[in-house]
């Protein structure tokens, strides 16, 4: 009784606390022009969600999620409709215009956060009543280090910014910068404030080697200041929370990795704040975190100059000139199929045999020629009453129809059997470029991925490397934990490198599958980006009744759209005609119609013709017949072709029957990898999951020095290689998936219906 009863005040207890939690009403404030509106609105739901929810029941008002117009004005009067709107308790920027309107404010009534804003802030924290930002502040010699990849030599750097940054700024905050800069050898800051000016600032950066820009929100603004500076070839880098702004510039770092950073830094302000901490006391920087460097190709190109290869190694790169043209693998397929040389070559013999056959059929059509001729008899024939006289010169027409002839009627059926082998065969290289095609397609994901797997484990080292300095410096390691890091981000740095370089390598085989150019840039897109692989991918084959079933429904489809059975039935068909030919030419004969015309244009000689005395010569000669041919004898050669054919039809009918169960035991072998490939992809994710779970755990424990560097290491490189297993395991079910469906006969890139009754089937379906 007691027990129970301690049990009903403790749910008791909870539940009272739940219902004491404090509502807290967030509003957000988004700019109109903002592309990103509802990525950052989800966000910034779930970041705050989670980070207050466990202190605070945390509320998004409908009311209080405004979208307002690029206008200063604008933004500053939903702004103040916000702070008079008592039933809102915190006020959030929801983008970087917004938080750059807001933070230049001198009074702010209401806690205010913005998680974007691109202010150059000096300080620790914003000093403000009511308001806190997050900055991902990168530091000078990273910049510095960043520029220097390109040209090392420089001493003098100007720092671009919007005119109205420098005016309402700390002078004492610049000069503090300008001397961190100069600590790392350089002679000369020059500021430019940027007003509208174009040409003004034309002329300011006349001669200058090197700029960094911040503090700009608008997009088309900076695209023409970078227009500028690139025409003057000046290396430029710009800092920011827009990609849409940064990514013009020369140099920059990944902003994108840093949103969630910045939200979830911001949410934990907020429940200090809610908690009893001064908003004008949060750290507005983000400490940690290494960004990746991110090169514009377009401007490289453009100013001719290039990092270092330690550099470019590491960096995303980025511009239209890297990306080039967008491949799913569909378009791929359909290009493949278009360009493929191979595959044009096939094509012609394709066309040649389509010719054969209108050799075949041409000597059954009306044979007609013209011909003309000077004839001489002798003595004897020209004094015999006849049509010549010694000497004749004529011009004639001859002309003849073959009624029968079987030969001729065999060779027409022959020819068309043989296209259908043909075409069949044409098919199958079809088919096989497909499946080529998709292998090379794979690889380039895989590839890439890979390389995505290497840079990741690279940053990975980087944070550990930072990590074993600090256990360093309060005493838990010695200085070798340090070098043995370095040693590892090396040889990362090396793998890395090859990981790009078999990249490059597998971009090329699909380049030449495609029959591209040499120099053709493409993006290949991730398959599980569309929805246009399906087929077989939509069964469920983990079960013995469902793999059965399927594996009879596919046979089925296997045998009957079978190319390899259709082109062994062509020649088949072929030798049973040939067969039919020789037995026939024991008693076929030749039926043709024949006719033949002359005109005779001077005779002359002596000579009789078929005329009276007196009476003009004849001028012409014609004969009309019904010729009907058979051969007696041949030598044997009838007999011998007859048991030729026989024995073609034999040989080509055990074939038939020895590809149906090749084709059979192809489905089956590749349907049992598929199935196979399926539970490796399923096993390894799970592999990956508990191995980043373990990295996780150990390297909380390396960070308060309860392991040693040995079991990070280990637990960092089976991680790296859990990744890359399942990876593989991935792409390698979609190669066995598209063999499986080679193995079929039928692609459903190619047609969508092959498994339309086999897929309707309810028990097939994946639940």
């Amino acid at each position: 009784m007691k027990n129970k009863f301690s049990i009903i005040l403790m749910l008791f207890i909870i539940s009272i606390s739940t219902f004491a939690k404090e509502v807290v009403n967030i509003a957000v404030l988004y700019n109109q022009e903002d592309r990103d509106i509802a990525k950052n609105k989800a966000m910034i739901m779930k970041e705050f969600s989670d980070v207050l929810s466990g202190n605070y029941i945390i509320k998004f008002p409908e009311k209080g999620q405004v979208v307002v117009e690029n206008d200063k004005e604008k933004i500053d009067e939903s702004y103040d409709a916000l702070v008079k709107d008592k039933d809102i308790d915190v006020i959030v920027a929801g983008d970087n215009i917004v938080s750059n309107v807001l933070v230049q404010r001198k009074k702010i009534d209401k806690l205010t956060v913005l998680p974007f804003v691109q202010y150059i802030s000096f300080r620790e924290t914003s000093g403000v009543d009511n308001l806190t930002y997050s900055i991902n502040r990168i530091e000078e010699k990273k910049i510095l280090d960043l520029l220097r990849s390109v040209d090392k030599n420089f001493t003098e750097v100007s720092v671009i910014v919007p005119e109205k940054m420098i005016t309402k700024s700390d002078n004492n905050a610049r000069k503090e910068l300008e001397n961190k800069i100069k600590k790392l050898n350089i002679k000369k800051v020059k500021w430019i404030g940027f007003n509208g000016d174009y040409e003004k600032l034309a002329t300011e950066v006349k001669g200058q080697k090197i700029a960094v820009l911040g503090g700009f929100s608008d997009p088309e603004e900076f695209s023409k200041i970078m227009d500028i500076l690139n025409k003057e070839r000046i290396i430029t880098y710009a800092d920011g929370y827009d990609e849409d702004i940064t990514n013009q510039a020369y140099l920059s770092f990944e902003a994108s990795e840093n949103i969630q950073r910045r939200l979830r830094k911001s949410a934990i302000s907020i429940l200090e704040i809610l908690d009893g901490a001064k908003a004008k006391d949060q750290k507005v920087n983000i400490d940690g975190g290494e960004l990746r460097p991110v090169i514009n190709q377009d401007v490289a190109d453009l100013i001719g100059k290039w990092p270092n290869w330690r550099v470019s190694v590491s960096a995303k790169v980025i511009g239209d000139s890297s990306i080039g043209e967008k491949l799913t693998l569909y378009s791929s397929i359909r290009k493949g199929l278009e360009d493929n040389l191979n595959l044009t070559m096939n094509k012609k013999d394709l066309d040649i045999q389509e010719y054969q056959i209108s050799i075949a059929k041409s000597y059954r059509r009306p044979q007609a020629k013209v011909a003309g001729g000077y004839k001489a008899v002798d003595e004897g024939q020209a004094e015999a009453p006849n049509d010549v006289k010694k000497e004749n010169l004529y011009v004639g027409v001859g002309f003849r129809q073959v009624l029968w002839n079987d030969e001729i009627n065999s060779a027409v059926s022959i020819q068309k059997s043989l296209y259908t082998a043909e075409e069949a065969k044409y098919k199958q290289k079809e088919l096989d470029t497909v499946f080529k095609i998709s292998m090379a397609y794979f690889n380039v994901l895989k590839l890439r991925a890979s390389e995505s797997i290497q840079y990741s484990n690279l940053e990975l080292t980087k944070k550990n490397l930072e990590l074993a300095k600090i256990r360093e410096k309060v005493g838990y390691s010695r200085k070798s934990d340090v070098y043995r890091w370095e040693s590892k981000m090396a040889t990362d740095l090396s793998n890395l490198s090859k990981a790009q370089a078999n990249l490059t390598n597998a971009k090329e085989v699909l380049i030449n599958v495609l029959n591209a150019d040499l120099d053709a840039n493409f993006q290949v897109t991730d398959i599980s980006d569309t929805e246009e692989f399906l087929g077989i991918a939509n069964l469920e084959l983990t079960k013995k009744n469902v793999y059965d079933k399927v594996l009879n429904e596919l046979t089925k489809i296997g045998v009957k759209n079978s190319y390899e059975i259709k082109e062994i039935d062509g020649y088949l068909a072929a030798q049973e005609r040939r067969k039919k030919e020789a037995t026939r030419s024991f008693y076929s004969p030749e039926v043709a119609l024949t006719a033949d015309y002359k005109y005779y244009m001077d005779r002359m000689g002596d000579g009789i013709l078929y005329s009276q005395p007196g009476e003009d010569p004849r001028k012409e000669a014609w004969v009309v017949g019904l010729e009907v041919s058979i051969p007696l004898l041949e030598g044997g050669e009838r007999m011998a072709k007859r048991h030729s054919a026989a024995a073609e039809v034999e040989k080509f009918t055990l074939m038939r029957e020895d590809v149906e169960t090749k084709v059979k035991q192809n489905i089956r072998a590749s349907l049992i990898n598929l199935v196979s490939a399926k539970v490796s992809l399923e096993s390894s994710k799970d592999a990956r999951i508990a191995a980043e779970k373990t990295l996780e755990l150990v390297t909380d424990s390396y960070s308060r020095g309860e392991v040693s560097i040995t079991e990070l290491l280990d637990a960092q490189n089976l991680a790296t290689q859990a990744k890359e297993i399942e990876n593989a395991s991935k792409y390698d079910y979609y190669i066995k998936l598209m063999r499986t469906e080679r193995a079929v006969g039928a692609y459903n890139l190619l047609n969508p219906d092959v498994y339309s009754e086999l897929l309707a089937e309810r028990n097939l379906k994946i639940q």
